[in-house]
């Protein structure tokens, strides 16, 4: 097995989670910092714990944002920094909710050299149960499903640097090759939170680019750990971007089908759960007016 070495940046948006990213900065291999950098947009202007991590650890670099921008466009500010410092880096987006593996970074970056014409890289993720929460994407343009998950996927890590083809991978754990990127790659701002790694994916899939996910499980994630905080934003822009997501890729069957779903399942939890019924309720009307006046 040839090592080789590639200018790695871990890309981080936060968003109220700086325990969670000291967290995950201790999970990574410090003793060899040398080799990668630590880029932390912060989403949250008034988190100003954020700016302690600069002090704490080596080779923090902090964005700003004015606003909370969501996590696409948080991520587009990372990208476009880091393009501008060095467009062949290797960019891994990282959730701040995460912990790395021990040996996730040679794993990774073995990846790109066994296989140079990968551009876009997802890991295998356990969830804080034990149990495989992603590990390979699946979508289904007439139903609009998207898996993330099959028995086929292996779980070894004797391989160093194996990869299985994949159609889309987690946001949660996505790694770029800027070099194999004509432009620097970016998330549709139209997605505030979630769908926004499946249309990305699909977009550079429709593309020819290579896409895969590692054969071990690299990446351990606490689910949910900020959205959860607050069921009725969580779906609100869960079903907003899901129906745009299949506006955008699916058939008009899958759209319709979906809208069906989702409207039948707002009306079963009005009963249940009025938080639950109110953020889908407004996820499903954001769809239809954008969709209503072309926006």
């Amino acid at each position: 097995m040839i090592f080789c070495q590639k200018s790695l940046y871990f890309l981080i948006v936060n968003y109220h989670s700086t325990a969670f990213i000291r967290k995950l900065l201790d999970s990574l291999n410090f003793s060899e910092r040398s080799q990668f950098h630590i880029v932390i947009v912060n989403n949250s202007p008034e988190d100003y714990s954020i700016k302690d991590l600069a002090a704490e650890y080596c080779n923090i670099q902090l964005i700003f944002s004015e606003e909370n921008l969501g996590f696409g466009r948080g991520c587009n500010l990372g990208l476009q920094t880091i393009y501008q410092q060095n467009p062949n880096a290797l960019v891994w987006l990282i959730n701040p909710d995460t912990t790395l593996e021990r040996h996730a970074i040679d794993f990774a970056i073995q990846c790109f050299c066994n296989y140079p014409d990968l551009a876009i890289l997802g890991t295998q993720i356990r969830d804080n149960q034990g149990n495989i929460w992603f590990s390979h994407g699946q979508f289904n343009r007439w139903t609009g499903s998207l898996k993330h998950t099959q028995p086929l996927a292996t779980t070894k890590s004797d391989n160093l640097g194996e990869v299985l083809p994949s159609r889309w991978v987690s946001g949660c754990s996505l790694i770029l090759n800027f070099a194999k990127f004509e432009t620097c790659p970016l998330f549709d701002p139209h997605y505030f939170l979630y769908y926004e790694d499946n249309d990305f994916c699909e977009r550079y899939y429709q593309q020819g680019y290579q896409i895969s996910v590692t054969q071990a499980i690299l990446v351990n994630h606490v689910v949910s750990a900020t959205s959860q905080n607050n069921v009725s934003a969580k779906l609100h822009h869960a079903t907003y971007s899901k129906l745009y997501f299949l506006q955008q890729h699916g058939t008009r069957l899958s759209l319709i089908l979906n809208i069906i779903y989702i409207g039948l399942k707002t009306i079963i939890a009005l009963g249940q759960d009025r938080a639950i019924a109110i953020g889908r309720w407004q996820g499903l009307k954001q769809f239809l007016f954008t969709r209503q006046h072309g926006e």
